[in-house]
């Protein structure tokens, strides 16, 4: 063996260039690197890359007074870095902590303070949100923490990355920032009037997501670059107005509001999630959404609840949208197939004439007692079979299906699909964990319901996989 071969190659290295190295792990490993060596031992108090999460310390599980302890140690560990932190700049700055106790705020609103002063920034996330509040109830909005100071960006132009969650934020008034391409913004109250101010201050904005904002009211969109979109269980809209040509991505989730998309030919990817809804109106829901989905012609993968299911159909067009969705390829139904989601299942069927993979997600959805069909059942195919979409024979290839139990709704839907699936290749077969009366585990009758499909096979080339 060559002797060299056991020499610490490390130990030649200037400190200028572990720093580089340093800086390139994550904040915890690098902390770990104190240990290797006397030289070691502080070098990591140089990084330029830093995360300070009280995960790392207060773990997810333990008693409340083993966490009370365990965050005191977060918080000892906070004052060490404050005190022997000496680098001029740093480039990416995080801090997580929830729940903050008068006596640890000063070592908190010092960590604050640091990354209001630091105006050389290119990436920042700051997140003070309890793992325990609720992101489904959007009838309750959590106080953020009052004692917290304001989050004032108006020296931080060459942010490229912000992240903000349950924090003070002050809108800046007088600054662009010209390279902020990631926003994400969580569990704050923000006027529409604020966010569009702010959003006008990022003219190279690519990705926002706007997760359980409240008292937003009615806001506008307008970003010329924005290709990636996320809005969150917003609450408080009533409107909401999207203007970006370049969006290829947009999720939308929480309650029914009328969203206006700019009609645009580069989103691929949109998913639409009305889940919390608890009414429907039946004079202005099933218009809007039918209007919605026109705007967002060109996308290639569709994801739709079953409150459109349910509402949708109910439109002056019950059959289908026109113009047709011709470049969906792949359509997700989250759904319970319900009988009152029959309607809509035809529909998005009728509306992808080009489909390729199906996704059904079944699971317990909001089902609309005052619903009422917007033509006979008996006309409906799942029951006449007198006719089918298109996509079915010539262009379906593969269905997923999630959540399988064998239920007659489960099994009229899949043994029309496999009836009429001329060209299907793939059947994939999730079965659901859901046991049944007294903890009994029915995985076995899960299986055995499978074999009410068999006979309905048209594909000579069908494969089927259980899972």
């Amino acid at each position: 063996m060559d002797r060299n071969d056991s020499v610490d190659r490390f130990s030649f290295l200037p400190d200028a260039l572990i720093l580089i190295i340093i800086t390139c792990l994550p904040f915890k490993e690098a902390v770990k690197t104190s240990v290797l060596s006397k030289r070691w031992l502080r070098l990591w108090q140089s990084t330029g890359n830093i995360d300070l999460d009280e995960n790392f310390f207060v773990k997810a599980g333990s008693s409340g007074e083993t966490r009370a302890t365990q965050r005191s140690h977060f918080v000892a560990f906070l004052r060490f870095w404050t005190e022997n932190y000496t680098e001029p700049k740093v480039k990416k700055y995080r801090f997580v902590y929830s729940n903050s106790p008068d006596f640890h705020l000063p070592a908190v609103q010092h960590c604050i303070k640091f990354a209001v002063d630091h105006r050389e920034l290119t990436s920042l996330d700051l997140d003070f949100s309890d793992p325990d509040w609720d992101e489904e109830d959007i009838s309750v909005n959590p106080q953020t923490p009052p004692h917290l100071p304001a989050i004032t960006l108006d020296k931080h132009a060459v942010l490229n990355s912000l992240r903000l969650s349950a924090c003070n934020f002050r809108v800046p008034q007088s600054i662009t920032f010209s390279g902020l391409k990631n926003v994400c913004l969580a569990w704050m109250k923000i006027p529409g009037s604020s966010l569009y101010k702010f959003l006008k201050l990022c003219p190279s904005l690519e990705t926002l997501i706007l997760r359980r904002i409240w008292n937003v009211g009615s806001f506008d969109i307008e970003a010329p670059n924005l290709k990636f979109l996320v809005l969150d269980k917003l609450s408080g809209p009533e409107f909401i107005s999207v203007s970006a040509p370049s969006l290829s991505f947009f999720q939308y989730s929480g309650l029914s509001v009328y969203l206006q998309m700019e009609y645009n030919r580069t989103m691929t990817e949109a998913i639409f999630d009305f889940s919390l809804q608890p009414t429907w109106d039946e004079e202005g829901d099933p218009e809007m959404l039918y209007n919605l989905l026109s705007e967002v012609w060109s996308v290639k993968v569709l994801t739709v609840c079953s409150y459109m299911l349910q509402v949708v159909p109910m439109a002056e067009n019950s059959l289908s949208l026109q113009p047709r969705l011709e470049n969906v390829t792949r359509l997700v139904l989250k759904t319970q197939l319900h009988i009152q989601e029959y309607y809509g299942i035809t529909f998005f069927l009728n509306s992808c004439p080009r489909l390729e993979v199906l996704s059904i997600d079944i699971g317990p959805k909001k089902i609309f007692e005052d619903w009422r069909p917007p033509y006979g059942m008996r006309e409906h195919p799942f029951s006449s079979n007198l006719w089918y979409p298109a996509c079915v024979e010539s262009t379906l290839k593969k269905i997923e299906v999630k959540g399988f139990k064998g239920d007659d709704n489960e099994i009229t839907v899949l043994r029309y699909l496999l009836k009429y699936g001329k060209v299907l290749r793939h059947l994939h077969i999730g079965l659901s964990k859901e046991r049944g009366a007294d903890g009994i585990d029915m995985e076995s009758t899960y299986r055995e319901n499978i074999q009410k499909l068999m006979d309905h096979i048209s594909s000579p080339h069908l494969q089927v996989y259980v899972v």
